[in-house]
C-alpha cells in the first residue's frame, strides 16, 4: 500500500474532513499502542480508507475525543475514544506490509542498504508477529503476495495485468478479513481487488521514470518502451485504472453503508481521479 487512495479536501465539508482525520489519527494511536512507535511510520492513507470502510459498515458510531498528538505535542488531534475494534484489521495490514516491503529492500539492496533495512527489519518483523497472531490468515496472504510478486518480476514478459494481479489479490484478501455480513464478503473481495489493481497502476506509473534510469522492474517499460511520454503513458493506463475505479464504485454502492458515506464517495469519485490524473499528467522529467 502506497497513500494513493485519498480525499479531494476542496469537495469536503468541515465536519466530514474532521472525522476522516480523526480516523487517520487514530489509527496512528492504535499502531503505535499495538506495535510500538516506530510502527506509525507504516501509516498511510489507503490503510486510512479500510479502516473508514470497516467502521462504516457497523452499527455503533464511535466517539472522538481531543488529545495531544503523540508525534507533534505542540498540536491536538482527535482520536476515537472507545470502541476502536475497526482499527484493528488496517492496523496489523500495514505493518505486515511494511516488514515484506523491508525483506524485498534487504534482498535487492546493496551492502549499506541491505545494513540499514536491516536494521529496521529488527522492528518490522517483531511487530508483523504480533500482526498475524491477530489475524493468522494474513500472515498466508502477505507470503503468497510476496511470491507471486517476485515471480511477476522475474518474469521478462510479463505484461500489466500479470503484475498488477499479486496486489490485486492481497488487497482482496485483506477486504475479506473487515467486518461484515456473510452476504457482503463476496462484494467487499471484489472491491478490494479492483482497488489493490489501481493502486499498483498508480504505483507503476509514478515511478516509471525512476525505474528507467535504475534498470528495475516496471511492466510499464515492456509497453511503452523506455522512451515514454506522458501522452503515451495516460493513453496506456487511463482505461485500465477508469475501470478499477468504476468497478470499485459499483460495488461499493450494493454495501450495506451505515455512516461516512459522503467522505467513502468523495474517495471513490473525486479523490481517485484527482490523484490518477496528477500521476498520469505530470510533466516528463528534462
Amino acid at each position: 500500500m502506497f497513500g494513493y487512495v485519498v480525499v479531494d479536501k476542496p469537495e469536503m465539508k468541515v465536519k466530514e474532513f474532521e472525522i476522516y482525520n480523526a480516523v487517520y489519527c487514530s489509527l496512528c494511536r492504535k499502531m503505535g499502542k499495538t506495535y510500538g512507535p516506530l510502527s506509525k511510520f507504516c501509516l498511510n492513507y489507503d490503510l486510512t480508507f479500510v479502516a473508514l470502510l470497516e467502521a462504516a459498515l457497523i452499527d455503533k458510531m464511535p466517539e472522538f475525543e481531543q488529545k495531544k498528538c503523540r508525534v507533534n505535542p505542540f498540536k491536538k488531534c482527535t482520536y476515537c475514544k472507545n470502541d476502536d475494534e475497526f482499527l484493528e484489521l488496517a492496523a496489523a495490514a500495514g505493518v505486515a506490509l511494511t516488514d515484506l516491503k523491508m525483506r524485498d529492500n534487504i534482498d535487492d539492496g546493496g551492502f549499506f542498504a541491505k545494513i540499514g533495512f536491516g536494521f529496521v527489519r529488527l522492528f518490522t518483523k517483531r511487530s508483523s508477529k504480533k500482526a498475524y497472531k491477530k489475524f493468522p490468515k494474513l500472515r498466508e496472504i502477505i507470503l503468497d503476495y510476496g511470491t507471486h510478486q517476485l515471480c511477476a518480476q522475474r518474469d521478462k514478459k510479463c505484461d500489466l495485468d500479470q503484475a498488477a494481479e499479486p496486489s490485486a489479490k492481497a488487497l482482496e484478501s485483506i477486504f475479506s478479513l473487515i467486518k461484515a455480513e456473510e452476504k457482503y464478503k463476496f462484494v467487499l473481495e471484489r472491491m478490494g481487488y479492483c482497488l489493490g489493481k489501481w493502486i499498483y497502476l498508480c504505483d507503476a506509473a509514478d515511478d516509471i521514470e525512476k525505474d528507467i534510469k535504475t534498470g528495475n522492474f516496471n511492466p510499464l517499460i515492456n509497453r511503452i518502451g523506455e522512451v515514454y511520454s506522458k501522452e503515451a503513458l495516460k493513453e496506456t493506463l487511463e482505461p485500465l485504472m477508469n475501470n478499477c475505479i468504476v468497478e470499485c464504485r459499483n460495488y461499493c454502492e450494493l454495501l450495506d453503508i451505515k455512516k461516512h458515506k459522503n467522505i467513502i464517495d468523495n474517495i471513490l469519485y473525486l479523490g481517485l481521479i484527482k490523484k490518477q490524473n496528477k500521476i498520469l499528467c505530470k510533466e516528463n522529467s528534462k
